[in-house]
């Protein structure tokens, strides 16, 4: 315990030495790739088709489909509505285009979600190339499969030891038990694994911003410094996770850590999207002031909330617990008096961009070679604009070697 309470505590520190160590060179590139795949999460409601354009989730699955899609996608959690991410994804991507889901806190609130995640692979062997099914409880939602000369597992990080829906974000002793014995069956030189939960949360690599410190895996350190263990004894060449919304790459002390971020194309909607959602409304689509805005609230209900914490408009209440009653009100005032200053309202919206730090949209681009692994990080401008490589790595798979690729991003 000792030991991985020191992890949690220079968890900053962990990462200046990750940087310090990463050199800026050129990296020729390899002739063969065995295999490329996506890794892109934390979309949400994103999926939806009120927001079916490309300044969102649409947006990230476009870039995909346009600098190559690669053998499957993986998505570490918080996919909620999960059908609706299923027909935007088989809409762009292709039917046949292989999806790995991950349950995340989000998905654990619906039941529906589950039964939409546990029916993607009914029995625990429906998606392709499954090698190996969870313990009973979680055997639709844990499960490892082979790519190439990869090896995947997936875990359910909120699998209690009999429902794939029981905790918290915490790695019981019959998820470790499973992941281990999987761990010695597998024969494949090359393994990752995959969760939504981070071991430890790492600032955002564009704006440093950070959440779910001590509330990711590192909530239950005990179990979190087992679970890392068990990575180190088996060479697993990488840890993918999501959750935090901060894109990220960090080496814990041997074990190579890559969170995705989110997918979302823009992030919230924002103030100034809000007044001009309620104005289109009333004046373009002939809704009264009042209809108009229960319409709004009652179709972007938690991101509006957000966007009235941030606009310190909530006396402090956290978006996550405020009611809806509450809610709903604080809209009303809100863009009453957003009309009411007119030219003005720009200095009123200010509050919020004080208050809240955007996180870049991302999706990341492994591409496995032998012992190499080439990692292209996608980001937008974090308002919906083109996705670019932000950062371009290699990653030696045999020595855990990282660097920074300067010469090849495309």
């Amino acid at each position: 315990m000792r030991i991985f309470s020191r992890i949690v505590s220079i968890y900053c520190i962990l990462l200046l030495i990750s940087c310090a160590t990463t050199n800026s060179v050129i990296v020729n590139k390899p002739e063969h790739e065995d295999l490329s795949f996506i890794m892109a999460a934390d979309w949400r409601h994103f999926a939806t088709e009120r927001y079916h354009s490309s300044e969102y989730f649409q947006g990230a699955l476009e870039a995909i489909q346009e600098v190559g899609k690669g053998s499957f996608m993986i998505s570490p959690g918080d996919l909620d509505p999960v059908a609706a991410s299923v027909d935007i994804i088989t809409k762009i991507l292709g039917e046949d285009y292989p999806w790995y889901p991950v349950n995340g806190n989000h998905e654990i609130e619906d039941l529906y979600d589950m039964e939409v995640l546990r029916n993607i692979n009914a029995g625990g062997n429906s998606l392709p190339n499954i090698v190996n099914s969870g313990p009973p409880g979680s055997v639709e939602t844990m499960f490892s499969f082979d790519y190439g000369n990869c090896h995947f597992i997936v875990l359910n990080q909120y699998f209690d030891g009999k429902s794939d829906m029981g905790t918290d974000g915490d790695i019981v002793p019959e998820t470790l038990e499973w992941l281990e014995n999987d761990l010695k069956m597998n024969k494949k030189p090359y393994v990752f694994v995959i969760g939504h939960e981070p071991l430890i949360s790492i600032p955002d690599l564009s704006n440093g911003r950070i959440r779910h410190v001590g509330d990711s895996l590192d909530q239950y350190p005990r179990k979190a410094y087992k679970f890392y263990r068990l990575l180190m004894d088996y060479n697993v060449v990488a840890y993918l996770c999501g959750h935090t919304h901060n894109t990220s790459y960090s080496n814990i002390n041997g074990i190579w850590q890559f969170d995705c971020g989110h997918a979302r194309g823009t992030e919230d909607v924002f103030p100034e999207g809000i007044y001009s959602s309620i104005s289109n409304l009333t004046n373009n689509m002939g809704f009264p002031l009042d209809s108009a805005i229960v319409k709004f609230y009652k179709d972007d209900t938690y991101t509006t909330k957000k966007v009235m914490y941030y606009m310190d408009l909530t006396n402090g209440v956290s978006y996550k617990v405020l009611d809806d009653s509450t809610g709903f009100e604080l809209l009303k005032d809100f863009y009453n008096t957003a009309k009411k200053l007119g030219d003005n309202k720009k200095d009123y919206f200010q509050a919020y961009w004080d208050n809240w730090d955007l996180s870049r949209s991302s999706f990341i681009k492994f591409r496995v070679f032998k012992n190499q692994l080439l990692i292209d990080i996608y980001r937008n401008d974090g308002f919906g604009g083109p996705y670019t490589v932000d950062k371009a790595l290699k990653l030696n798979m045999d020595t855990k070697a990282l660097v920074i690729n300067t010469s090849d991003k495309k």
